[in-house]
């Protein structure tokens, strides 16, 4: 598995790395489904341990991710051999006494997150702590940097930053220096973060983690217009019949693009995420074996560049998420 640095942390990742989302299974608030449909604890830990063998380090989840189950099973896993890995966490997403989720950046609860987080995780301190999506707002009043700054004079964590949901907050982020790293989503159906924000990144040494690789699985090719996903899986919030059958036009002509070398479609576009120099590291999910082997091998395939070209020519305007409005 080849790695690359994370920006100015100088943190070491795996240019692959795991992404914890699905493992944390099905969950809901609000009655709408916000997780993934079911799996079960014991094909998710083989998913982690298999990403551990295969050289993955970099693993990253939430504290919202089954409300705790995704910390708990990594925590399960990578815990005998901590210093091994990079580990990353969110905060900031809380289902309230309604049963809705809400979002709360708080120093107070921040400060009582933390704790469970270390806890689940069975760690002492996080390579990396990420505000999960904040507005910005919230960021401008300063309260949730000094409390991140708190955590780090502590020890707790060694580096935080900012998962984003626009490129232009993103940039805002950088361009006030509010942390160490951004997340955001890039992908080859949702390229709009190479426009700007990724050169502001390496202008400023941020690194950058790019989630949503595989475009909720869209990218995997499976899916035409008229498929369907299980009622407790979040895909069904955004994925309605005419976006999904636009997007699966949008698949079709990537399949047209990457030609036929000796990789799937999946690990064409994992590659094509990571030929962007900004990208340190990119978090496919996972829910078994199988999904952790294909999405490594992506770490050793070669995409012709002019399929690269294309793809960026073809679809660069694209941005098939922000177009929809759809945040996940």
């Amino acid at each position: 598995m080849n790695q690359r640095t994370l920006g100015k942390t100088g943190l070491k990742v795996s240019e692959i790395g795991f992404g914890g989302w699905a493992v944390g299974g099905p969950m809901e608030a609000g009655g709408v489904p916000i997780g993934w449909s079911n799996t079960s604890d014991d094909e998710s830990l083989a998913t982690i341990r298999s990403a551990r063998d295969l050289g993955v380090t970099f693993f990253d989840t939430s504290d919202v991710y089954g409300f705790g189950r995704s910390e708990s099973l990594l925590g399960i896993v990578l815990a005998r051999r901590r210093d091994e890995f990079v580990i990353s966490t969110k905060v900031g997403l809380v289902k309230n006494s309604d049963g809705d989720l809400v979002k709360d950046f708080s120093r107070k609860h921040i400060l009582a997150a933390i704790i469970g987080s270390l806890r689940r995780l069975r760690t002492d301190y996080l390579d990396l702590y990420l505000g999960h999506n904040p507005d910005m707002d919230v960021l401008r009043h300063g309260e949730f940097q000094e409390t991140m700054d708190r955590l780090q004079e502590e020890g707790k964590i060694r580096f935080w930053g900012l998962s984003v949901m626009t490129p232009r907050d993103g940039i805002e982020v950088i361009e006030n220096g509010w942390g160490h790293a951004i997340q955001v989503l890039y992908n080859v159906l949702n390229q709009s973060p190479a426009e700007t924000l990724f050169p502001l990144a390496i202008e400023k040494n941020v690194g950058v983690i790019a989630r949503v690789p595989l475009a909720s699985g869209l990218l995997s090719g499976k899916y035409r217009g008229d498929s369907t996903f299980p009622t407790n899986d979040v895909r069904q919030n955004f994925l309605t019949t005419r976006r999904l059958q636009e997007a699966v036009d949008r698949v079709d002509e990537v399949k047209s693009l990457v030609g036929d070398g000796h990789y799937t479609l999946a690990q064409a576009s994992i590659r094509f995420v990571l030929e962007h120099d900004a990208v340190a590291t990119t978090i496919p999910g996972a829910r078994n074996v199988r999904q952790v082997e294909s999405n490594v091998a992506a770490s050793n395939v070669t995409l012709p560049e002019e399929s690269i070209r294309k793809l960026r020519e073809r679809l660069g305007d694209y941005n098939f998420y922000e177009r929809h409005s759809i945040r996940v």
